[in-house]
Order: structure tokens, then C-alpha cells, then sequence
């Protein structure tokens, strides 16, 4: 299974709070840094999980930019794009159950550059990130992407990725840019699904993916929605548990979506715990 991911490639900064934020003083906390933004996650988690990955984003040629590049490559993703300068970063804060991103894009010009061509051939899914979306000023080059993509057989899944941003964005507008796409899967979070006016249908084999945090994930097909609560295992930072379940769908089905969510909830951070040498990735499941 090959999906090539269109969107964010960036620094993930983890901060993990055993307490609230103090004011005007210090507060212990854990951080951790490793390769991140949507785009980036899903193409690690697809890479984890045994299928190949690429993904088409900004490739920042500033030190930060660089080891996040190497990182990804690491992990077996291929890295397309435009070179660009500052690098994005999103900082999240976890703590109490809950968490806040603070997200930096960084250098946008790469989305000038976004078209069809080797990142995608051959691809089974082509991944598009509702932030890529959003911050383009010409949205009909991700539009006309996809359309190459689909008439060579590549279905199309977009994430909605940020409800604030739909909202600022325009939810009209933004419903129905993702209509253009003509997405086979729209993966959203409840928050997002109802920032959308009446929702927007999905094109092709029409699954809608809700995730509602640790309630688990509705799996909409066809119609008829499979709900699935969330597994019950530890949870040490929900960070990416959305990427990881949408990779997880993407590479096989239901079951490996839900259980490469649990696997990302178990770790820290949204990127895929390193596995030992001698153990092999985890291998795809049919749909069920």
C-alpha cells in the first residue's frame, strides 16, 4: 500500500506537564522533539505500519529544517517538495487530560509549487491535509493535484484537520473546497465534522472517519456506522492518535486503524515509538 501525504512537515515540540503552567516562574515539565505536522505523522504511521510512504511538503534548508528531513527518512518516509526557508513548528502542551497546540506554519512558499508528478505515481491514497487547504492562496493547485491523482486511479482522503481554522477560514468556502476534491475518505474530529454546515458528502466509496477522542472513532461506510470504543489500554499522550488512526485506516482497514491509534496513545509524542531491531513492522489487516 502506498499513500503519499500532502501537507505540513515540521518540528514537533512535546511538552509534557505534570502540572498546570505557573506563571512568571519555572514548571517541570518533559519535552520531547522529533519530525512532525499532519502530513509528515500520517507518512511515519503509514511507513510503521508496512506500507510505503511519501510525502510532499515543505523541506526547510535551515538546521531545524534538515533534522526533521533525516528523521523522516530514517523512519522510511520519502521527503518530496520545494526547498523553503523557516522551518514550521507546533508545540503542544500536554498536561491533565488534556492538551493545546500552538502551531507556527513557517515558510508557506512551498505551497506554490505543489503539483502531480513522481511523489505520486504508483500511489493507492493520496492524503491531503485540511491545513494545506487552508493556508494556500491558491487552493485549485491541490484541487487540480487530486483530480491528476484520481484519473490514474489514486483515491483521494482529506483530513479537516482544525475546526478554529475552519471557522476563520470560512466554513462554507471550506466545505466546499473539500467537495472538489472529491474525497473516497474525510477523516474529522467531531469539532470539525460539525464546523462544517451539514456536513459535505464524500465522493467514491463515501467513509466519513469521526474520531471523538477517547470515546474511540466512528466508522461511517457506506451509510451504516461501525462505532468503535477506544481499546482501554494506557494513554501517555494523545498527541497524533488522530494521524496514526487515519494511517491505520489508509494501510488496512478498521482493526489497524484502531489499534495503531492505541499504539500512538501508549508513547509520547505523535510519531511511532522506535521498535527494536529484530521485531517487524506491524502488518496490514483487511478491512472489516
Amino acid at each position: 500500500m502506498l499513500v503519499a501525504c500532502l501537507g505540513d512537515v515540521m518540528l514537533d515540540v512535546i511538552v509534557q506537564l505534570e502540572h498546570g503552567l505557573v506563571p512568571d516562574d519555572d514548571t517541570p515539565a518533559t519535552v520531547t522533539l522529533s519530525a512532525g505536522g499532519q502530513a509528515a505523522n500520517v507518512a511515519t504511521w503509514v511507513a510503521a505500519l508496512g506500507g510505503t510512504a511519501r510525502v510532499f511538503g515543505p523541506r526547510s534548508v535551515t538546521p531545524p529544517g534538515e533534522l526533521v528531513e533525516a528523521a523522516l527518512a530514517r523512519r522510511g518516509v520519502e521527503v518530496w517538495g520545494a526547498p523553503t526557508g523557516r522551518t514550521g513548528a507546533v508545540v503542544s502542551l500536554v498536561g491533565e487530560g488534556r492538551r493545546s497546540l500552538a502551531s507556527d506554519p513557517g515558510d508557506l512558499a512551498w505551497l506554490e509549487e505543489v503539483r502531480s508528478g513522481p511523489w505520486l505515481e504508483g500511489a493507492d491514497w493520496l492524503f491531503v491535509s485540511g491545513y494545506a487547504l487552508m493556508r494556500t492562496d491558491d487552493p485549485r493547485r491541490l484541487v487540480e493535484t487530486a483530480a491528476v491523482a484520481r484519473a490514474h486511479g489514486t483515491r483521494t482522503a482529506v483530513d479537516l484537520s482544525s475546526a478554529t481554522m475552519i471557522s476563520r477560514f470560512g466554513a462554507e468556502r471550506f466545505a466546499e473546497l473539500c467537495r472538489s476534491l472529491r474525497p473516497s475518505v474525510v477523516f474529522a474530529t467531531d469539532a470539525e465534522w460539525a464546523a462544517c454546515p451539514g456536513g459535505f458528502a464524500a465522493g467514491g466509496a463515501s467513509v466519513l472517519v469521526l474520531k471523538h477522542g477517547s470515546a474511540g472513532a466512528s466508522f461511517v461506510i457506506d451509510g451504516i456506522a461501525d462505532h468503535r470504543p477506544s481499546t482501554g489500554g494506557p494513554v501517555v499522550d494523545a498527541t497524533g492518535a488522530g494521524d496514526a488512526l487515519a494511517a491505520g485506516y489508509l494501510v488496512g482497514g478498521v482493526g489497524l486503524a484502531m489499534g495503531a491509534a492505541a499504539r500512538c496513545v501508549a508513547g509520547r509524542g505523535a510519531q511511532p515509538q522506535e521498535q527494536p531491531q529484530d521485531q517487524p513492522p506491524e502488518q496490514p489487516q483487511e478491512l472489516s
